[in-house]
């Protein structure tokens, strides 16, 4: 039948009577009708591409603004919603009767450096249709479209960090920094003896605040605490940082070493009881953080614990002074070898920290020229600018992971 009704009408076209004319007045209207569909159905593809492009933008956006923690939870979807908005501000002129109204879901999971945000932008988009569509009972065209976006998970990508810390003499010198301490007060009385007669003695008659000076050691202590806390927030399910740490004097026996492993706070509690003493000679302690950083048991603990062929790993060096001691008198021997350790270490891909806390000319060369580069030494004046140095050191290795891996 369809194919009879097509003969017919060719036949009709080329026809030279009136029924070519007669033709032509019924479809027109069809046809003009169709074109005027097909006008709309394009402004509608043309809505639902811009649409598309402002929602994938939005999600975007808020889901990198609460990662770096520009905006808070309670401003994500306000801020999303803005964002579409402004995105399509545009269009009210584009298409005729235009209007969009999105939908913002939040979510989360995870916690602290470690959560993951995804924020879903749902829309409904409208034109009016033109006035033929409207005629065969097309108001409206309506189109809906969904952006969704998660963002990075920080802290997720495998690092292995050993701390090598100064607890010579001289870290027991003073920081700089004070702080109050409440001692007692005693007083003298007489008192009276059967024996021995009248005598004085002392007793304790109240208390007083006075300030004392607070050690390097102590500065230190605060340092490598709120560092580990950095590297253990972006790492709450104790899977993907390892730590350790090896302290040093004039020598680096077995009660100086902490062992590396998935328990960040064991730095803290090591850091904790160190006592500042004796000369100072890094060698030792760089060559025995050296070999655990870069153990094949290290790789191996990322592989069964997170798949991990390839952590990231990091040395933090730290001293007050300079090396005192040498082969056997006084010489840069204990430099040169400490030297040697960083150097095979940046070989290997370890990048090395360097923290001068008031340190002479010649510990600071040393601490330079371990350094990963300029941007990885730090030079450390006072207490605060310690802690700060050690706060910077946690972030950027938390960021320096994330943009090796990604």
């Amino acid at each position: 039948m369809f194919n009879s009704t097509i003969m017919k009408i060719a036949k009709l076209l080329r026809s030279n009577d009136g029924n070519f004319t007669m033709l032509t007045a019924l479809m027109l209207p069809v046809l003009v009708v169709g074109g005027s569909l097909a006008i709309d159905t394009s402004n509608a593809l043309s809505m639902k591409v811009r649409l598309q492009n402002a929602a994938d933008s939005a999600a975007l956006a808020t889901t990198s603004q609460l990662a770096e923690e520009n905006i808070v939870e309670s401003q994500a979807i306000n801020y999303a919603t803005t964002f579409f908005n402004a995105q399509i501000s545009g269009d009210v002129q584009a298409f005729d009767g235009f209007s969009a109204t999105p939908t913002v879901t939040l979510s989360k999971s995870g916690s602290g450096k470690k959560t993951v945000w995804k924020v879903d932008v749902s829309v409904v988009g409208s034109q009016s249709t033109s006035g033929l569509a409207r005629f065969v009972g097309r108001d409206t065209i309506d189109v809906t479209i969904n952006g969704t976006s998660e963002s990075a998970r920080d802290g997720s990508n495998p690092l292995s960090m050993m701390l090598v810390l100064d607890r010579s003499g001289s870290m027991d010198w003073a920081s700089g920094r004070t702080t109050t301490e409440t001692v007692p007060v005693y007083c003298t009385r007489w008192v009276y003896s059967y024996y021995s007669g009248w005598k004085q003695e002392s007793y304790q008659c109240g208390t007083k605040t006075v300030e004392v000076d607070v050690p390097k050691i102590d500065v230190l202590k605060e340092a490598v605490a709120d560092l580990t806390a950095h590297i253990e927030e972006s790492d709450p399910t104790n899977e993907y940082a390892r730590m350790g740490a090896v302290a040093y004097n004039s020598e680096t026996g077995s009660g100086d070493k902490q062992l590396i492993s998935w328990t960040k706070s064991d730095v803290t509690t090591f850091a904790n009881s160190l006592e500042a003493t004796g000369g100072t000679n890094s060698e030792f302690a760089m060559k025995w953080g050296y070999e655990q950083i870069t153990s094949p048991t290290e790789i191996n603990a990322h592989f069964s614990k997170n798949g991990s062929k390839f952590p990231s790993t990091f040395i933090v060096f730290m001293t007050d002074g300079e090396n005192s001691t040498g082969s056997s008198y006084w010489n840069n021997y204990a430099d040169t070898q400490t030297l040697s350790y960083c150097t095979k270490a940046k070989d290997k891909g370890v990048m090395i920290f360097a923290v001068a806390f008031q340190a002479p000319d010649r510990g600071k060369a040393l601490l330079n020229s371990c350094a990963s580069g300029s941007g990885f030494y730090y030079t450390a004046d006072s207490a605060d600018e310690l802690k700060q140095a050690f706060k910077d050191i946690g972030e950027e290795a938390v960021k320096l992971v994330t943009r090796l891996t990604n």
